[in-house]
């Protein structure tokens, strides 16, 4: 573990800083829930079933925060396996320590940028993807990740008959995307609400950390489509 802690920065950074994050050095502490290494996770590519120890269907949540989601989901469906990308470091142990405080065994969070998946997932080795509260890239929005490009990624890697979530506070992003949909081949959108809470999913809805600070701060609707991959 020392060796570890000692030569850990240099997964991170070109040269060795005089000061850390400290939680970079938590990362060690839950190996079991957390893979920092892209060598690693590239050589589960095809074979992530064999990381979880079963064949029950994966889910991949593309920025999954402090893992409030996560944890949900993990706790909710112990028949799927959930998968988290995230980068911060904080967030990441923040995560780590809510599904295990759970015992829960079917939950895996990468330190991955979302732009890399193909790298370290195969061919139709995903059952949904979920995106929750992205970045809308005001007056830039060819920076946002749910654009053309993503459903290219989709294309690859999500099953046929696959599911797509996507969650935004962001009304004209949620509308972009609604638009975005109906001009693609091969997908289509199966269920949308501009006012999650106040529709009929509000009851199997579960929130995420930002999603509970635009609710009890901002009371601003959040706006809500699943989309369907139909080839």
């Amino acid at each position: 573990m020392e060796d570890l802690r000692e030569n850990l920065w240099s997964h991170f950074f070109k040269s060795p800083r005089k000061n850390y994050n400290p939680y970079m050095f938590k990362l060690l502490e839950y190996p079991e829930y957390i893979i920092y290494d892209k060598k690693i996770m590239d050589s589960y590519k095809g074979k992530w079933h064999e990381f979880f120890g079963n064949n029950n269907p994966i889910y991949l949540e593309i920025g999954s925060g402090s893992g409030n989601f996560a944890q949900g989901m993990a706790k909710r469906y112990p028949e799927r396996n959930h998968m988290g990308l995230e980068l911060r470091f904080k967030r990441l142990v923040l995560s780590a320590v809510k599904v295990k405080r759970d015992g829960s065994t079917n939950a895996l969070f990468l330190r991955r940028r979302g732009e890399e998946i193909l790298e370290f997932v195969a061919e139709n080795e995903v059952d949904g993807i979920y995106v929750n509260f992205p970045d809308p890239w005001e007056e830039n929005e060819k920076n946002r990740v749910v654009q053309e490009s993503f459903f290219k990624t989709l294309d690859v890697i999500l099953k046929k008959g696959g599911m797509f979530y996507f969650k935004t506070d962001h009304d004209k992003y949620y509308q972009d995307v609604i638009d975005l949909v109906e001009n693609l081949n091969g997908y289509r959108v199966v269920y949308y609400t501009s006012d999650l809470h106040k529709s009929e999913k509000v009851e199997n809805n579960i929130k995420t950390e930002f999603e509970q600070l635009f609710l009890c701060k901002h009371n601003k609707n959040i706006n809500y489509i699943e989309i369907e991959k139909i080839k």
